[in-house]
């Protein structure tokens, strides 16, 4: 088999990936795909298309690559190569993730991009540019298998992964976040130090720039047997459950709409919020001279977990009036300290569910306490008499 000696080009001697001479294949057509390895074959084949035939590339058993492509693929400049025509069925994918940024992009601009990636080569890195839609190859995935490059077919999936989405997070700061779990750490800790610090980490690995609301919630249950035991102006913030428990739900936005580069300082932030929080939601109602039931913070099973569902969705449906165009997606994760196990109200259940079908927007649950051995997250709902 043939070898050929390798070079690599900037862009400013040509914008294709691959440059060859025409006389050196002259069985080679456009739209035709080779891949290019050394001999012993370290890293993945790379496999570019032929997109035009340079006449004036003299340079014979030659083949010119793009400097960064052959740099991703570990290809040695001035070594030798095998060049092969492939049979672009034989390379196909199945799944191709790409990543975008800074823009907005419908789903009718998702379905032309596929349309124009069709009976293309892709491979790990690459840039895409489409009518103004800028994107970046991120994994391919063939046969099961994650792999470097491939050929885009009219069966390969296509997901687009927005690194500038709207992202609400709630924490539930119910009874057991200050409790201790059995590696001796508080909940609250495991949220901060472990779940937290990681989720941060990993938009900063991938330039993530999303723009993100921090929201604390949780729910206090009053000692007492009736309304006429709460002063006048707490009246209308006193609501009552199914089992004739008197509470109120709490919510405290840490952070709105920002974006950082570094959440570090918010972390330490969340901090400062947590030892304050307990004592301002169940001193809050306390005025000098006035009796105020004594409040209790509820369990994570009996808080207002559908309560805050809702208020992601009151802003997710509204999402095309005064759309913001540097983002794209929505985001909701709950971080509770429970097992997955909620108390919910029948008809509230019913609604969050209808609305979540037809906004088409779900929600994440991230649950600190031990996983049971059953499924979660499970709802035990209730009917309000």
């Amino acid at each position: 088999m043939k070898q050929y000696k390798l070079i690599a080009h900037q862009k400013n001697f040509s914008e294709e990936d691959l440059v060859i001479n025409p006389k050196d294949f002259p069985d080679l057509k456009l739209k035709d795909v080779v891949e290019i390895y050394h001999s012993e074959e370290k890293f993945s084949r790379l496999l570019l298309q032929v997109n035009s035939l340079k006449e004036d590339f003299q340079q014979r058993d030659t083949v010119s690559v793009e400097q960064s492509i052959a740099s991703t693929f570990q290809l040695r400049t001035y070594a030798d190569v095998y060049v092969n025509i492939v049979d672009p069925k034989v390379v196909g994918l199945d799944s191709l993730e790409l990543t975008f940024k800074d823009q907005y992009l419908e789903r009718g601009d998702m379905w032309r991009l596929k349309k124009d990636l069709e009976n293309s080569c892709v491979y790990l890195n690459k840039k895409v540019e489409f009518c103004g839609i800028r994107c970046q190859v991120f994994e391919m995935w063939a046969q099961g298998e994650r792999v470097a490059c491939g050929v885009v077919n009219d069966d390969t999936k296509i997901v687009f992964r927005s690194s500038t989405n709207l992202v609400y997070l709630f924490i539930q700061m119910s009874s057991e976040m200050w409790d201790v779990d059995i590696n001796g750490d508080l909940y609250f800790e495991k949220a901060i130090n472990g779940f937290f610090s990681d989720l941060f980490a990993k938009w900063k690995e991938n330039a993530s720039s999303h723009e993100v609301t921090i929201v604390l919630f949780s729910r206090t249950f009053y000692e007492a047997q009736s309304i006429d035991e709460f002063p006048t102006y707490m009246r209308h913030c006193v609501q009552s459950d199914y089992r004739g428990r008197f509470y109120e739900d709490f919510y405290s936005v840490a952070v709105q709409n920002e974006r950082y580069d570094d959440w570090g300082v918010i972390l330490v932030y969340l901090k400062k919020l947590f030892n304050n929080y307990q004592e301002l939601v169940l001193q809050i109602h306390q005025r000098r001279n006035v009796n105020v039931p004594k409040g209790i913070n509820s369990s994570a099973a009996q808080g207002n977990f559908l309560e805050v569902l809702n208020m992601s969705l009151n802003v997710f449906e509204k999402h095309y009036l005064d759309r913001s165009f540097d983002r794209t997606g929505h985001l909701s994760v709950v971080i509770t300290p429970g097992v997955g196990v909620f108390e919910v109200d029948r008809e509230l259940t019913n609604l969050t569910k209808q609305r979540i079908i037809d906004n088409g927007v779900g929600s994440d649950l991230v649950c600190l306490g031990e996983q049971p051995l059953h499924a979660v997250p499970l709802f035990k709902v209730v009917q309000l008499t």
